[in-house]
C-alpha cells in the first residue's frame, strides 16, 4: 500500500443542498470501468450527475466540467489518474461497480475551486488497493477520494 503522508489535503467544505443530494439518490448509482486515451481510469456513469445537478448550484460563477463532445469521459468518477502511472489489465474494463452518494463539498486545488459529490465504492477501493494503490487518489499532489465533479470556478 502506497502512503498518502506526503500529499496535501485539499480545503474542503461541506455545502448543504439537500436537494441536490435528493436529486442524486434518483440517479442510477452504478457504471462501467473504462479507460481515456490518456489512461484515465475511471467509472462512466449517468451524464445526468451533471446535466440534472448542476443548475441546483445557482450559482452564475460556476461553469460545467469540460468533460463533454468527442473522445471525452462525460460524468465519471476517477478511478486511478494518470499520474499516478499504473497500467490496468484489459480484463477489470467494462465491468460494472456501484456507488454511494454522501455529501457535496468544494474542493480547492490551485486555481479552481471544485463542486463536488463524495461518493463511496468498495469495488472501486478494492480495485486500486489490487493495483497497489493508495485509497485516495493522487491528483495534482494532492490526495482525494472518490467523487464526481459537477462544477468548477476558476479563483
Amino acid at each position: 500500500m502506497v502512503s498518502d503522508a506526503h500529499k496535501k489535503i485539499p480545503k474542503m467544505i461541506k455545502l448543504d443542498i439537500q436537494e441536490l443530494i435528493n436529486a442524486a439518490s434518483y440517479l442510477p448509482s452504478h457504471g462501467k470501468l473504462a479507460i481515456s486515451d490518456n489512461n484515465l481510469v475511471y467509472l462512466d456513469i449517468d451524464d445526468a450527475y451533471i446535466h440534472q445537478l448542476f443548475p441546483l448550484l445557482q450559482n452564475q460563477q460556476i461553469k460545467k466540467p469540460d468533460y463533454f463532445g468527442e473522445k471525452s469521459a462525460g460524468a465519471h468518477i476517477t478511478v486511478i489518474y494518470p499520474e499516478e502511472n499504473k497500467i490496468i489489465n484489459d480484463d477489470d474494463l467494462n465491468w460494472e461497480h456501484s456507488f454511494v452518494v454522501k455529501d457535496i463539498v468544494t474542493a480547492e486545488i490551485g486555481l479552481k475551486t471544485y463542486y463536488v459529490i463524495l461518493v463511496d465504492s468498495p469495488s472501486l477501493l478494492k480495485l486500486r488497493r489490487r493495483y497497489g494503490l493508495s485509497d485516495m487518489l493522487s491528483f495534482k499532489g494532492y490526495s482525494i477520494g472518490f467523487h464526481i465533479t459537477i462544477g468548477v470556478v476558476l479563483s
